[in-house]
């Protein structure tokens, strides 16, 4: 045990203190902080300035009047109606005269309607496929619509505003198996999705990062000629669950720094408007996902090391190590796209199977805790499975382990490799 111990304090306090994990924690720590506070630094750079369109036509319609009275109750409206001087002579032409002039983007031409019809509407510009443009204007002119439907149809000024007021919906997540334990309120999903979102990420650049880590720091000692000192004093599964325990905690401490980072640029008062308008609260940050997250982190980094330490102790060359372990970064690739993917589906069929697939596990069930309500008996058969899983990958890896890390020059063949681990044990 104590020599398990002494790998596991060397392996992380080696690559702790090397200057490449300092500085790439270091740029870690930048880029989050910009990201986070990139929507605040555009938002106070930018001059808010609405974009100018004119209303050609229309008269008897009141289209532009109207649209200049829904722009106006905004706070901050992205567009402005521009009158037009030209009143009941040649509209089009100054329109025309304004957009090349700059003052306005486009305008709007009011063709004729039958009656009681809302009429036909153009907007003309200069450019092309301006669809968040269309689209703003298509709201606008909906809401002129209601508006003069609902004064033809004679209504008080109480049953229009009655009518205009959205429907309130509330949504409740419930557990379809008839569990005792309550669903998470709509306030609760919206911070559980951005957790899961934001966790899914750091599961994946742990797993991925930190796993080659550990793939690089076997070939590198294998390549030394340092090994053959190593093995004869530690047995080869301490050796290998040493690197993975020193390099697991290590990975830990990163994620802990960008988890304080995020935390503490997101407290930061220039973002707490963008928290209040992803809906985000502290308050409805469950301790029990954080927990699993902890749990299906360590059982993902540990099902994939043992994989990445095999791979690693069968190449003798560092630089061979990106190829050797690309079988493995595909499934963890693959993975991570499901889980993505299941982000707007967590109840659909291949999630729930996938969930209990051990290599795909970590992340998919993680998902389904985040974003469903699983119930413990699937929750605990997918940690149980993947415990199963790591006990025998980590059976199959330290005799991989005992065998590759003695074995020089070219790559052995899968015949080779199963004579020379019968003869070994581990």
């Amino acid at each position: 045990m104590n020599s398990m111990l002494t790998v596991i304090r060397f392996t992380f306090l080696s690559r702790f203190r090397s200057k490449s994990f300092r500085v790439m924690s270091l740029i870690l720590v930048v880029l989050l902080s910009i990201l986070i506070n990139l929507p605040t630094l555009i938002d106070k750079l930018s001059t808010h300035e609405a974009t100018g369109i004119a209303v050609v036509g229309g008269g008897e319609s009141r289209i532009a009047e109207r649209l200049e009275a829904y722009y106006g109750q905004q706070e901050q409206p992205d567009i402005r109606i521009v009158p037009l001087q030209a009143v009941g002579g040649d509209e089009e032409a100054e329109a025309r005269q304004m957009i090349a002039d700059g003052k306005i983007k486009g305008y709007l031409q009011i063709g004729a309607g039958a009656a009681g019809e809302f009429p036909q509407v153009t907007y003309k510009s200069e450019g092309s496929l301006e669809f968040s443009l269309k689209n703003k204007l298509q709201t606008a002119l909906q809401q002129v619509k209601t508006a003069t439907v609902l004064e033809d149809a004679n209504l008080t000024a109480a049953q229009q505003t009655a009518l205009r007021t959205p429907v309130s919906l509330e949504t409740v997540q419930i557990s379809a198996s008839g569990q005792a334990a309550g669903g998470k309120s709509e306030s609760q999903m919206v911070m559980a999705y951005a957790l899961v979102y934001a966790l899914l990420f750091l599961l994946y650049m742990g797993v991925v990062g930190f796993g080659n880590m550990v793939a690089m720091e076997i070939t590198a000692e294998k390549s030394s000629r340092v090994m053959e000192l190593l093995i004869t004093s530690v047995a080869p599964l301490k050796q290998m669950f040493g690197k993975i325990i020193g390099i697991c905690l290590l990975a830990l401490v990163q994620i802990a720094l960008i988890i304080v980072v995020a935390v503490l640029n997101l407290g930061l008062s220039g973002n707490s408007e963008l928290v209040q308008e992803l809906h985000l609260s502290w308050g409805d940050l469950q301790v029990s996902l954080i927990v699993y997250f902890l749990i299906f982190y360590l059982l993902g980094f540990f099902i994939y090391a043992t994989l990445f330490a095999a791979v690693g102790s069968l190449v003798s060359r560092t630089e061979e190590v990106g190829q050797a372990i690309m079988p493995v970064m595909m499934i963890i690739v693959a993975a991570f796209m499901i889980a993505i993917l299941g982000l707007n589906h967590p109840t659909a069929g291949y999630v729930k199977v996938m969930s209990f697939v051990p290599f795909f596990s970590p992340l998919i069930m993680f998902l389904r805790i985040g974003m469903t309500s699983p119930a413990v008996w699937e929750i605990w058969l997918a940690i149980a499975l993947q415990a199963a899983a790591i006990v025998g990958m980590a059976w199959i890896a330290a005799k991989i382990y005992r065998t590759g890390v003695l074995m020089y020059g070219k790559r052995p063949s899968l015949r080779e490799l199963r004579k020379a681990m019968r003869a070994f044990k581990v």
